[in-house]
Formats: C-alpha cells, structure tokens, sequence
C-alpha cells in the first residue's frame, strides 16, 4: 500500500502540472529539434528505502542518501535522454528488533525524459525508464539476547551485488536549480539466500545545480 501511494502520489503531481500547464499551450509535447546542448549537473539529496518480498512482514524502511552526476541529453525540444552515475545507500531495519542493512550502490539511470517549458527559466520533467546498480560496501547488523551479527551485505552470502528495476519521478529546474522526487522498484532479486525472495524499494529526493 505503501508503495502503490507514492506512485500514484509522483504521478498525480507530474500530470496535474502538465495539465495545468497544457491548457494554455498549443505546443504540449513539441516535436521540433532541440536547441540545447547536452548539459551536466549534480544531484545530492536524501532515500526512504526498503525491501520486498518475503521479508515483507518483517522489516520497514530506513533512510540513506544519494549523491552524482546528472546528464540530459536533447532528442526533440519535449524528449530528452536522462542518465547519469549516482553513489546511493539503500537499505532496511528490523520491525521492532534490532536489524539494519546499509548497502552502498553505485548506479545508472536511463530514463526518457518528458519536458514542458512553463518558461524560458523554468521547466518541468517527467521521467520514466530502467536503472541498473551494481553494491560496492555495506553491512548487515542484527542483534538479540543471544548473539550478535556482524557481516558484509554483498559479501557474506546475503546478496547479490548487481541490481535492477524501473524508475518514475517528477522534477522542475527554475533557471539552473532542480528539484524533484523519484521512486524505484526494483525487478531482481537480490537475495543470495536459498529460498528467499528479496527486492529493493526506494522513495528518493534530489536538489541539485545544472552547468
């Protein structure tokens, strides 16, 4: 339930801006050739991420962050290429024991990119597409009146390192300051144990700065 809101809470937003904006424009989705070159920024900004799965029942979201390198390259005035290398720490905790996951992902975004000028400064985005990460660090902690649990997330038989899944998010850049929200729901299972069914899920917020 969680998830399906913040879907539908991106894409409300996305297209009520675009309706509202499409109303007093003859050019909705423009097809003349773009007149901008490929442009770079940074992106730093906060995740809520969790896990599904069979493990559904049994963990809830923690937070982590998300910092790289943005890239937008033009096709047509209204669709632009949207990718990029981003450093983004996902991860999980207990439901009401302790447990926590920190993994550390790099990351590849390669998203079609819809794109309105409300102005000459201002432009909204609606962004749509795969995303592939491979895990560099992390660990998994847990801890009862029994033992304690000390291991590598990708390292010890807990996970695989490559991921993937889509991406939808929503954003407006006014004169060269973005913000914007996405969220990802990973297809691969992740799990490196027998049995275990495990995907990644991410609400993610991003401001950052255009060249």
């Amino acid at each position: 339930m969680k998830k399906l809101f913040i879907i539908a809470a991106c894409a409300v937003l996305s297209l009520t801006a675009s309706a509202q904006n499409s109303a007093s424009s003859s050019s909705f989705f423009s097809t003349e050739k773009a007149d901008k070159p490929i442009t770079f920024g940074v992106r730093v900004g906060g995740n809520l991420s969790t896990i599904t799965g069979d493990m559904d029942d049994a963990v809830k979201s923690r937070f982590g962050f998300n910092v790289g390198v943005n890239v937008d390259i033009p096709l047509l005035q209204s669709l632009y290429v949207q990718t990029g290398l981003y450093a983004t720490q996902k991860g999980f905790k207990g439901d009401g024991y302790e447990m926590k996951a920190n993994p550390l992902y790099l990351e590849i975004p390669v998203l079609a990119s819809y794109r309105y000028n409300f102005s000459e400064a201002t432009q909204l985005q609606v962004n749509f597409g795969p995303y592939l990460a491979y895990g560099i660090s992390g660990k998994l902690k847990t801890e009862d009146e029994d033992e304690k649990l000390d291991v590598d997330f990708f390292d010890d038989n807990v996970a695989k390192k490559f991921d993937a899944g889509l991406q939808i998010g929503a954003g407006v850049t006014v004169s060269k300051f973005y913000i914007g929200c996405a969220y990802q729901f990973g297809l691969t299972n992740i799990s490196d144990m027998d049995g275990v069914d495990m995907k990644n899920s991410n609400f993610m917020f991003n401001v950052g700065y255009n060249f």
